[in-house]
């Protein structure tokens, strides 16, 4: 009856909170955005360590995500001065919202992931993603694990803003009885995409890119790359084939994130 309940909550919708992108953002703006929403929102691993290989099923499984947006809130023209299409300054301070994951391994030390994040409760956002791990290390004596990881996440802001994560990343876990501990790190690049002036030089509803003619592409669109290092840390806990996993990952601000879910 339990695990029954789990499952339906697993499956069920999670509260999600939307805001809205600033308007008139300039290239400095630009860049703020795609950390906050771009690097802030790649693949997160939310998981046991040790490799889905050596298990003979599935990992399903859904996570809720805090991201800070204090600063974005601020960014853009100021409401009220002439040309500026921001009506007020939002209120919101936090963004939550929940993606849904499924992974399977391919080989004893090789996992595959994938996740999404549905539009659902109000949030105007999509993703979805993927990641590859390779465990190239386990210590014969210890519980200790060496991870390898790629991810890719592609998300969809209410179609002003749309960002590309790529990243690469190094683990340690430890795993002992019915508790383990990951700690790690890496690198990642985000590429964020706004919506610029229309051909008639405007700024209409959707235009979120405070840009010069020139600088923009044949599709009305303006580009940012970011590239930074994060850092991980992580537990998960683990009842029969339930699981609860909590991460923090540290950008320039920090991420948390939790996910329950469990293993066929």
């Amino acid at each position: 009856m339990f695990k029954r309940r789990l499952l339906l909550f697993l499956l069920a919708p999670l509260t999600v909170f939307a805001f809205e992108i600033p308007k008139g953002l300039d290239a400095e703006d630009r860049k703020e955005v795609v950390r906050t929403l771009g690097l802030s929102t790649a693949f997160k691993s939310l998981a046991n360590p040790y490799p889905l290989g050596g298990y003979p099923g599935v990992e399903v499984g859904v996570s809720l995500e805090y991201v800070n947006v204090r600063d974005v809130r601020r960014l853009g023209c100021t409401p009220g001065t002439v040309g500026c299409a921001n009506t007020r300054i939002s209120d919101e301070t936090e963004w939550r919202y929940s993606r849904f994951t499924v992974g399977k391994g391919l080989y004893d030390d090789i996992d595959i992931s994938f996740s999404y994040m549905p539009p659902i409760g109000g949030v105007n956002a999509t993703d979805y993603g993927g990641a590859v791990r390779w465990s190239f290390f386990q210590a014969q004596f210890l519980p200790i694990n060496l991870s390898a990881i790629a991810h890719y996440n592609q998300m969809n802001f209410d179609d002003v803003f749309s960002n590309r994560n790529v990243g690469i990343e190094g683990m340690v876990g430890v795993n002992v009885d019915g508790f383990s501990l990951y700690f790690g790190g890496g690198m990642i690049e985000a590429k964020g995409t706004f919506i610029g002036r229309d051909t008639s030089g405007g700024c209409g509803p959707d235009c979120t890119a405070e840009e010069p003619e020139s600088n923009m592409s044949d599709t009305r669109t303006v580009t940012s790359r970011v590239r930074e290092t994060h850092t991980i840390v992580g537990l998960s806990l683990h009842y029969e084939n339930l699981f609860a996993a909590a991460q923090v990952d540290r950008y320039r601000d920090a991420v948390y994130s939790m996910k329950l879910g469990l293993r066929f």
